[in-house]
């Protein structure tokens, strides 16, 4: 099924970090239930189950619209210890990347994803890309103009790639939801910020190979930069 998580347990989930730009794989029990079941969430307040209607549902919000699905999804009240957020690895699988993608795409194959590489400072001087489908994308902290901590992006020469080679975004990182990215966040950490930078790996029959960037801190206030529409100049 679809749901609308609870306000408060969306702000919980704002709490933990994603799983990969834009999404969280969890595990949680609905209130006063003593089992757990498996959702993927969507800028932490749309869930789909991970259950064998996965795909289908999946379909029906891509065909529907975010705002339409979210607005008539039944409220899924959770129990807020019962949260367990799965990193990357829970959810990656095993798909060779094709030699266009590669050399016409500007793809990598291989390697680690962003939290399985070792932590660096940024320089202060390089742009890092958040896309989504989301304009008001809830790991961007409006207010302080920053990350929020546990944020994925990819770096702006990355994103360059992806929209000059005409490449498609959810299959080069990896998305779940196969919504059309219509955004397009830019950041410029401080040479004080942390990160961890990887390849894509492939997940949800998407092939991944683009870069990305993990701020298990987020950013320093002041670092959000611009938003602008997918792919413009």
């Amino acid at each position: 099924m679809i749901y609308r998580i609870y306000e408060q347990d969306s702000e919980t989930l704002l709490e933990k970090p994603e799983t990969g730009m834009g999404y969280q794989i969890i595990s949680a029990a609905q209130y006063n239930m003593r089992f757990s079941r498996k959702f993927v969430v969507y800028n932490t307040n749309l869930a789909v189950e991970l259950d064998s209607d996965f795909q289908v549902n999946k379909r029906l919000i891509m065909n529907e619209g975010y705002k339409f699905a979210l607005s008539k999804a039944p409220v899924l009240t959770l129990e807020t210890n019962s949260i367990k957020v799965f990193d990357h690895n829970s959810v990656r699988e095993f798909i060779t990347l094709s030699a266009v993608k590669r050399d016409i795409n500007k793809r990598l194959s291989g390697g680690k994803g962003a939290t399985d590489s070792p932590k660096e400072f940024a320089n202060g001087k390089d742009i890092f890309t958040r896309v989504s489908a989301y304009e008001d994308d809830k790991r961007i902290d409006f207010v302080k103009n920053r990350l929020k901590p546990g944020t994925f992006t990819t770096t702006f020469e990355d994103y360059a790639n992806c929209v000059i080679t005409n490449d498609d975004p959810i299959d080069r990182y990896a998305l779940p939801n196969d919504e059309k990215i219509k955004w397009a966040f830019f950041i410029q950490p401080k040479s004080v910020d942390i990160l961890q930078k990887g390849i894509v790996q492939p997940a949800f029959s998407h092939v991944g190979g683009g870069i990305e960037a993990y701020f298990e801190k987020g950013t320093s206030e002041n670092t959000y930069a611009l938003k602008k529409e997918y792919g413009k100049q």
